[in-house]
């Protein structure tokens, strides 16, 4: 079979495209970033010297909705246009391929200081889907398996809010989405609070 000039560049350029969707797994990965700014810190009421605690794990589902961790930041650097956050574990620890998020925030005014609990889904911002894909909510941890389980809150101080993310909470937004918006982007900064979940 013939192809004219014109088919022949499209194939090729399909061969390297095409196949790229947003369900594809994301090869970003920032957990090398070094905070820049060392008083931008992200906290939280829920997280007790690196742990957990009780009351904030395992939180009832209603309507497939979970009430969301307390977060807390302070000392945005200056620049910043718009903060976003994720919430993140790696279900096999030494394998960086697999990831679960538990949250997703979008589009948040630099001027707020935190969240409050329970309040994720109800601020004047965006929130994506939770590690199911089942709901636009937060997931509370809930580690089954033996040992100690991380996670990690990365907190992002960013030029600007992505143009490709949507202007309202969205169900399409996992965390593949999320992190390839944010490269479209300047990262001014990023800082993150990382605890364990353990049985």
């Amino acid at each position: 079979m013939k192809y004219s000039k014109f088919i022949v560049p499209f194939l090729f350029i399909c061969l390297l495209s095409c196949k790229n969707s947003n369900r594809e797994i994301t090869e970003l990965n920032h957990d090398d970033f070094k905070t820049i700014h060392s008083d931008f810190k992200l906290t939280s009421i829920a997280i007790k010297n690196g742990v957990l605690l009780d009351d904030y794990k395992c939180e009832e589902k209603v309507n497939d909705v979970e009430n969301s961790i307390p977060l807390s930041w302070e000392n945005v650097p200056e620049g910043t246009k718009s903060l976003a956050i994720v919430m993140y574990h790696y279900p096999k620890k030494d394998d960086k391929t697999e990831i679960n998020s538990y949250l997703l925030l979008w589009d948040i005014d630099p001027e707020i200081k935190g969240i409050p609990y329970k309040m994720a889904s109800n601020g004047n911002w965006f929130m994506g889907a939770n590690k199911d894909g089942t709901a636009i909510s937060y997931t509370s941890p809930c580690s089954r398996g033996k040992g100690k389980h991380e996670y990690t809150i990365a907190l992002y101080a960013l030029s600007e809010t992505p143009s490709s993310l949507p202007k309202k909470h969205s169900l399409n937004v996992d965390y593949n989405v999320f992190k390839n918006a944010l490269a479209t982007v300047k990262i001014i900064d990023r800082t993150t609070l990382t605890f364990i979940d353990s049985n």
